[in-house]
């Protein structure tokens, strides 16, 4: 296998409880990489110490950036993407710990598929304490094995669409792509931004089906990879409600527009991607909508497939229904028509 410079691209905020282990778990690395590069978003604890310590020791560069301003996540990735001077770059959070042989085992699987652009793997959910919750992030997502086949069979864009399955910290990728990715719009994470477009330029994705970080939880990360039920999630969607800042159907008309300026041949992507922006769209509309409307909004996108394309099925439904039921009080008038009907 010819070797490839490889780069890992690590972005940092007051990530000093959890760093050293981190970038330990990098130097025990069985494939270590030819450089790390650091993109620090103007910590105000010990990351920036930790950081310039370990410079002084690692066994490869590592360099070093402050940002004049804080960036946030998405940018901040952006940034140190692009400072990567690798042929392969992979994503690294700061309060992770790589197991030992990711980085030779995903090199492995580009190299194996010279037509791949990138790969990316499972990972386990741990505490603070890196003890095991028990699941993995695609317990987590529902990154099923129907999912995982249609995925293997060339439908990694229709998978996407549904639901991002790539954590970014599991993911290597050619740098070649970085023409096409960035920048990286403000409405989009990273790896789902990177998979996503990757996918629909017709750009093959690979996944491992082995756990290769220990994807730690703790109160202070931006997203994390908790269970939630759902009545958690029905309750999110209510006091969500019609907060048009956080709208979905603004992501995908920026991706629906980046694959058009790519030219005419990805014509099936810009449809799926078309057909995902009116199911998000309806299912934005449904608290603007009288009683009957919404009710008509959730048939035809049951009818049209939708749901079940583009969300989660019968459940996604029942999300949709319930808050939407609670908000027009319709439950209460449905008990007084029982009710009524009852004295009957």
């Amino acid at each position: 296998m010819k070797r490839q410079f490889l780069s890992v691209a690590m972005c940092t905020y007051n990530g000093g409880p959890y760093l050293i282990e981190q970038l330990g778990s990098i130097v025990a690395q069985t494939r270590l990489p030819d450089e790390i590069v650091v993109c620090d978003d103007c910590s105000s604890d010990n990351t920036l110490q930790i950081l310039e310590e370990f410079q002084k020791k690692a066994p490869f560069p590592v360099r070093i950036y402050r940002n004049k301003i804080n960036l946030g996540p998405t940018k901040n990735f952006e940034k140190v993407i692009s400072l990567c001077k690798g042929d392969i770059i992979a994503l690294s959070d700061q309060d992770d710990v790589w197991l030992p042989n990711k980085l030779e085992r995903l090199e492995k699987v580009l190299a194996n598929h010279p037509d791949a652009g990138y790969a990316f793997s499972d990972a386990m959910v741990v505490d603070e304490k890196l003890h095991p919750l028990g699941y993995t992030m695609w317990d987590r997502i529902s990154f099923t094995t129907r999912q995982r086949n249609l995925f293997k069979q060339g439908h990694q864009l229709e998978v996407l669409l549904k639901h991002n399955v790539v954590t970014g910290a599991t993911m290597i990728f050619r740098a070649k792509l970085r023409d096409w990715i960035l920048p990286i719009p403000n409405q989009w994470v990273h790896d789902a931004w990177i998979a996503l477009l990757a996918s629909a330029l017709d750009v093959r994705g690979i996944f491992v089906e082995e756990t290769l970080i220990k994807y730690r939880q703790h109160h202070n990360q931006v997203i994390g990879g908790m269970k939630v039920n759902f009545r958690e999630q029905v309750q999110k969607t209510i006091s969500k409600k019609e907060d048009v800042q956080s709208s979905d159907s603004a992501k995908f008309v920026v991706a629906f527009s980046k694959v058009v300026s790519n030219g005419k041949k990805y014509k099936k992507a810009q449809k799926l991607i078309k057909d995902k922006i009116k199911h998000v769209r309806a299912r934005e509309t449904l608290y603007r909508s009288n009683t009957f409307k919404f009710v008509i909004i959730i048939l035809r996108e049951i009818l049209s497939g939708r749901y079940l394309k583009f969300s989660n099925g019968i459940r996604s439904v029942g999300k949709d229904l319930i808050p939407v039921i609670i908000s027009k009080k319709l439950l209460r008038k449905v008990l007084e028509v029982n009710s009524s009907q009852n004295f009957k």
